[in-house]
């Protein structure tokens, strides 16, 4: 089964690719993102998951925004905090989000080492992701972000989810999470095809999330 949605997603990419309609949600994905920045301003909040080394953290607080910014990657935490630990209106938070309050394993490239400041933007909770190293997981905190969305009792105008494969998960728990409501927009980047266990239940999450107003879900950024 797992084969068929694999083949499955495999197909519908190229098909996407060969008429163009990859190509055609991704920039109407783009100018969504960036009409929602300039909407952005003092007063506002942002959330962004898997910040990574903070460019798009950087973006986002350039608004005048609230930023919150989760990375659990140790060395793409540090150059985040290096990027923009001084604003003011901007918190880091060093753990992955996730579905619950926890630990969890974090993995890393096989070449890794070959370029750390690069190879960050991959590292995953899934170990079968492909080009994951396996044998040298890091346990890292995960905070269990319905639970600390709920706890913000406060309107989210961007969310971004850029978690390399937990973003299934954690969608699908924030479905049946009420606070979901009390975010604008979600721009998500998904990773069906490198994570090829997550096909069948990312492509059912964006069904389930195609008509929704609040949020409004995107699932065609990057």
């Amino acid at each position: 089964m797992q084969l068929f949605h694999t083949l499955h997603t495999e197909a519908d990419y190229l098909l996407s690719r060969l008429t163009g309609r990859k190509a055609r949600a991704r920039r109407a994905a783009f100018e969504a993102f960036e009409t929602a920045l300039s909407r952005l301003g003092p007063g506002t909040l942002a959330i962004d998951l898997g910040a990574n080394v903070g460019v798009y953290t950087e973006r986002l607080a350039e608004t005048g925004a609230d930023v919150i910014a989760f990375e659990p990657d140790p060395h793409a935490f540090s150059l985040l905090q290096a990027r923009v630990g001084t604003r003011p209106n901007v918190r880091l938070i060093p753990a992955a989000a996730g579905v619950a309050d926890g630990r969890i394993n974090l993995y890393r490239r096989t070449d890794f080492d070959a370029a750390p400041d690069r190879r960050t933007s991959s590292s995953s909770i899934f170990s079968d992701k492909h080009k994951m190293d396996p044998g040298r997981p890091h346990e890292v905190e995960m905070i269990g972000f319905p639970r600390f969305l709920a706890g913000l009792n406060r309107e989210v105008a961007v969310l971004k989810i850029d978690i390399e494969g937990a973003e299934v998960p954690l969608i699908e728990a924030l479905l049946q999470c009420p606070d979901f409501a009390r975010v604008d927009q979600v721009f998500i980047e998904s990773h069906e095809r490198v994570v090829r266990a997550l096909a069948a239940r990312t492509r059912a999450l964006k069904a389930r999330t195609h008509n929704l107003t609040r949020p409004r879900v995107n699932w065609d950024w990057h």
